[in-house]
């Protein structure tokens, strides 16, 4: 199941099913820990996020404006 996940979730599927077939054919059982930080993304190519929020008021005067038009 992690191996599943692992695949899904970094894109590396044709990756991911290379390597488990070269453990397997060198008669080893792949290390689950080992190909997740092989395939891991690389921190510095990680984009920066920044989430700016509305302030409350915003959302206050959303509300009173729908109230208004419902009434």
């Amino acid at each position: 199941m992690e191996l599943l996940r692992l695949a899904h979730e970094r894109g590396c599927e044709a990756e991911l099913a290379e390597a488990l077939s070269e453990s397997l054919d060198a008669g080893e059982v792949p290390d689950l820990r080992a190909l997740a930080e092989r395939f891991a993304p690389d921190p510095e190519r990680l984009p920066e996020v920044v989430v700016r929020l509305a302030p409350l008021s915003d959302y206050e005067a959303l509300i009173e404006t729908a109230q208004g038009e419902a009434a």
